[in-house]
């Protein structure tokens, strides 16, 4: 099991290194606040890959870091156009003013 640990390790340090993550971050950011903006709805990961062609664990990962930085949020539950289950609906963070 080390063999996978030092593997993702090491291709979460290289895609670090190439600035994928902040492309990925930027484009996934962008999907967001424009679906935000014309539906006024947050949307699953599912439906963030389908628009940025990023895989789930790409996206996934990315959203996670951008919730940290306290640019996305999920505030409610809706159901998956994509996959049809309940999901925690991602949408931009609102501003604390």
């Amino acid at each position: 099991m080390k063999l996978v640990t030092k593997t993702s390790k090491q291709a979460y340090k290289e895609i670090h290194q190439e600035g994928i993550t902040n492309n990925q971050k930027k484009d996934i950011m962008i999907a967001v606040n424009e679906y935000y903006y014309i539906n006024g709805l947050g949307m699953s990961l599912r439906e963030i890959c389908a628009l940025t062609n990023y895989e789930i664990n790409a996206v996934s990962g990315r959203v996670n870091d951008l919730k940290k930085d306290g640019k996305l949020q999920t505030n409610y539950k809706k159901k998956c156009p994509i996959s049809k289950r309940l999901i925690n609906a991602i949408e931009p963070a609102r501003s604390e003013s």
